[in-house]
């Protein structure tokens, strides 16, 4: 029987209250979903009813859907995430659970992995691929091209839309274009609606430059800690191919199965997102 969604929850962690979309029954196998940059939960809301015999927590990120947006001092580098991810699995009493995780939050999934190596059972990843690694040379000028993206970024306001429909427009002709559902599906759980208009609520700070990027010794001692089973799912009409230094880091993930799909990079979203789900749940039972 295919899971159903459920209800909404809420988590606080961090001065953060998180939302999340619970899909399925307390008793079966505890899954965490986490999305992409500036997408929301609803990104699996079209793979999700094609599985069965799952607990899954479609979590909104912080500064992104329905979630909080960070504080004025703090930033959103993706190692921010993982204590509030865990935060989320202590508060639902799950001492091991399965990942699954999109683009962005592919990465982030890896970081847990590796982190809490003894927590997570499974780590399913959809177009997401490991942090491109940077050298300590560069480090200084990271520093400074976050600190001015920062400042740009927090003074600055989202764009205001007439209507809701040219919300989803703006997204479906986007950085990563989307078709109009998929656009549609995550536009109702992330444009709200102000006095100028309607806008895409994440935080815009979210743009700006990471302060801090992992060299490839750190990214090692991630990926040679993960112990769960990998699958990566990778989209062979992507606009986002992983770079070659990326490509040579799987070989630290001895037991990743990789899969090649048709589709783009919201594939699970997209037409193939039965498919997608074919191959995450052989993957998950």
């Amino acid at each position: 029987m295919s899971i159903e969604f459920v209800r909404e929850r809420s988590f606080e962690t961090n001065g953060l209250t998180l939302k999340a979309k619970e899909w399925g029954r307390s008793g079966s196998l505890p899954v965490i979903a986490l999305h992409g940059w500036l997408d929301n939960a609803a990104t699996f809301d079209r793979m999700l009813p094609f599985m069965d015999n799952l607990n899954v927590l479609a979590l909104d990120l912080a500064g992104h859907g329905l979630t909080s947006h960070r504080s004025v001092d703090a930033s959103y580098d993706i190692w921010m995430d993982v204590s509030e991810v865990m935060a989320v699995a202590d508060q639902m009493g799950w001492e091991r659970f399965a990942l699954i995780g999109h683009s962005r939050g592919a990465i982030i999934s890896g970081l847990i992995a590796g982190t809490f190596p003894d927590r997570v059972s499974h780590l399913l990843l959809i177009d997401g691929y490991v942090p491109i690694p940077q050298s300590g040379e560069s480090a200084a000028r990271q520093l400074a091209k976050a600190i001015r993206e920062h400042s740009r970024f927090g003074a600055s306001s989202p764009t205001f839309f007439h209507d809701f429909e040219r919300a989803v427009q703006a997204r479906v002709n986007g950085f990563v274009p989307l078709d109009v559902e998929a656009a549609a599906l995550l536009a109702g759980r992330g444009v709200a609606e102000g006095p100028r208009g309607f806008y895409w609520s994440s935080d815009q700070r979210l743009k700006a430059a990471s302060y801090t990027k992992y060299s490839m010794e750190h990214l090692k001692s991630f990926f040679l800690a993960i112990a769960a089973r990998v699958m990566l799912i990778q989209a062979k009409d992507s606009p986002l191919q992983p770079a070659r230094e990326q490509s040579e880091l799987f070989d630290w993930v001895p037991q990743m199965q990789i899969v090649k799909m048709s589709g783009s990079h919201h594939l699970h979203l997209e037409g193939q997102a039965e498919e997608v789900a074919a191959k995450a749940q052989a993957f998950l039972v």
